[in-house]
């Protein structure tokens, strides 16, 4: 579906095997991903990155990442570090990041460690951390989420079945527009696509990422954020609301916020035209890293 990509495999030191994505050359983004997805659900960014090196990779557990055998080393700080390897292996100093829904807490936590390397942050859909108090704005469902994932953990073959018979069904993307969960634009192509990739999901591991993400917190790291950022967000956005972007917005010095009217938590897939738009934008204030289009026409 995307022209140009490689897959390639790096063995991190704790001897996790991790699989990641490269295509093109010139300066690099990381391509964030939000919980189970893959680098397929940037499919519309790709084609606005031509001219750049882009970087994606797959969370450990998942897809072509190993799981760790200390299942304790599965946070958002060792998803970091993998990347942070991923860079070296590819001689790769600096990069803007664009990080969608988990993704974003993931550029969060490289900012606080590796921060000379971030030159600029792209922030779809996400939070800074405590994941679970954002979901429909609600703490009490947040309170409930952790003993669902209980539930999931203790039953993982049986949510694995009920998986491969409904992931990205139409019964499924009928119901989840019905409640709100996705747009009417959705584009249906890309969405099945990442979400045939859950037929494969261990859920013992899921579910162990989503408390990690609840453990999370990069809070303090928001202010001292000095780079070009811009967040997106979606009205509808029900896992983190508009109220989750403007606390960042209000946090994060001279960031840029816009709000996708008719937007869910799926924007990329959604409204890719608008994302295209901010994600140059974003790269045009980033100091030199104008597109190479550019430069070629003022040659």
């Amino acid at each position: 579906m995307i022209s140009g990509i490689q897959q390639r495999q790096l063995t991190a030191r704790d001897g996790t095997r991790i699989g990641y994505q490269v295509r093109g050359t010139g300066p690099a983004v990381v391509l964030a991903n939000g919980l189970g997805g893959t680098y397929l659900a940037f499919q519309h960014l790709y084609g606005a990155l031509e001219s750049y090196r882009t970087i994606c990779w797959d969370y450990r557990g998942l897809y072509s990442s190993s799981a760790p055998k200390d299942p304790q080393a599965n946070t958002v700080v060792h998803q970091v570090e993998d990347l942070i390897e991923i860079l070296d292996a590819e001689g790769i100093d600096e990069v803007v990041i664009a990080g969608w829904s988990m993704g974003v807490q993931v550029a969060f936590e490289t900012v606080r460690r590796h921060r000379a390397r971030v030159k600029g942050l792209y922030l779809v859909n996400g939070t800074y951390g405590h994941a679970f108090r954002t979901v429909m704005g609600s703490r009490l469902i947040g309170r409930t989420i952790p003993l669902l994932l209980r539930l999931v953990r203790a039953q993982a073959a049986l949510a694995g079945l009920a998986t491969r018979r409904v992931a990205g069904s139409d019964a499924l993307i009928a119901a989840m527009k019905r409640f709100g969960l996705v747009s009417q634009t959705i584009d249906l192509e890309i969405f099945r696509a990442v979400a045939a990739g859950f037929q494969g999901i261990d859920w013992v591991i899921y579910s162990d990422l989503l408390n990690r993400l609840d453990e999370h917190d990069a809070e303090a790291v928001l202010t001292t954020i000095d780079v070009p950022t811009t967040i997106i967000t979606g009205d509808r956005d029900l896992m983190t609301p508009p109220s989750t972007a403007e606390h960042l917005h209000r946090a994060i010095r001279g960031s840029r916020m816009v709000v996708i009217k008719g937007g869910t938590h799926y924007t990329p897939v959604e409204y890719p035209a608008v994302l295209i738009d901010e994600l140059d934008r974003l790269l045009a204030r980033t100091i030199g890293w104008e597109r190479a289009t550019t430069t070629e026409a003022r040659a």
